[in-house]
């Protein structure tokens, strides 16, 4: 008898049951946000990663086809050379939905985009005609210009924008847009030291604009600057 009474005394009681499960739930309530925004990092740096090399394969192959980039564009930032470049450079790309140069339904990309600081960042993309617009069939919303004059002095011709999420929020600097320059037959990501938007100042400080990123991203494989 003594026995079987000892045994009844080895499982849990309700109450210790429902406290393990309350502490499992408080557990996992912190643990699972952290854990969703390392997902979704490390999604944005696989597909910026992913979409440099499509976008430097694409210009390659153009111009092995119709000469170099320098003989796209006429004129600076202009929708007449955003369009001159989409011809050269669509046959190269998949791409999933065509935009042209006004996505006036939001349908490539939002209206509005915000720099890392939280300021609202003061060019419209969708609307404005100097921009091309696509999404690509890995889901990044990309959209190019032909380079302004200060620029072209440097041996640039083409900036890419990269949404890595598409229209999907945060629409951010930094966080899921990421900008690129063609030069000396370079996709070159915006951020290199000594260049106009250095990542040191212009990425990594919460309070900055954001645009130097892409650099940062492309050379560590990480969005670690988001949690300083």
């Amino acid at each position: 008898m003594k026995k079987i009474e000892n045994e009844k005394r080895v499982g849990f009681s309700l109450a210790e049951v429902l406290i393990a499960i309350g502490i499992i739930g408080v557990i996992s309530a912190m643990a699972i946000p952290t854990l969703i925004q390392n997902i979704r990092e490390r999604e944005t740096v696989s597909k910026l990663q992913a979409t440099h090399s499509i976008l430097t394969e694409a210009v390659r192959l153009a111009e092995q086809e119709s000469g170099g980039a320098s003989g796209w564009v006429s004129e600076y930032t202009s929708s007449k050379d955003a369009m001159s470049i989409a011809e050269h450079l669509k046959p190269q790309l998949k791409i999933l939905e065509d935009c042209g140069t006004k996505d006036t339904n939001q349908s490539c990309i939002k209206r509005e985009y915000k720099r890392r600081n939280g300021a609202n960042h003061d060019i419209k993309y969708a609307t404005d005609t100097r921009y091309y617009k696509v999404v690509l069939m890995n889901g990044t919303s990309v959209w190019w210009k032909s380079t302004d004059t200060n620029e072209r002095r440097s041996g640039a011709f083409i900036v890419f924008f990269v949404d890595t999420n598409g229209e999907k929020l945060p629409n951010q600097w930094g966080s899921d847009l990421f900008v690129f320059t063609y030069e000396d037959e370079t996709l070159k990501p915006w951020g290199a030291p000594k260049s106009t938007y250095p990542y040191t100042t212009h990425c990594i400080p919460k309070n900055s604009t954001g645009y130097g990123c892409a650099y940062y991203v492309i050379q560590n494989g990480n969005l670690d600057y988001l949690h300083q």
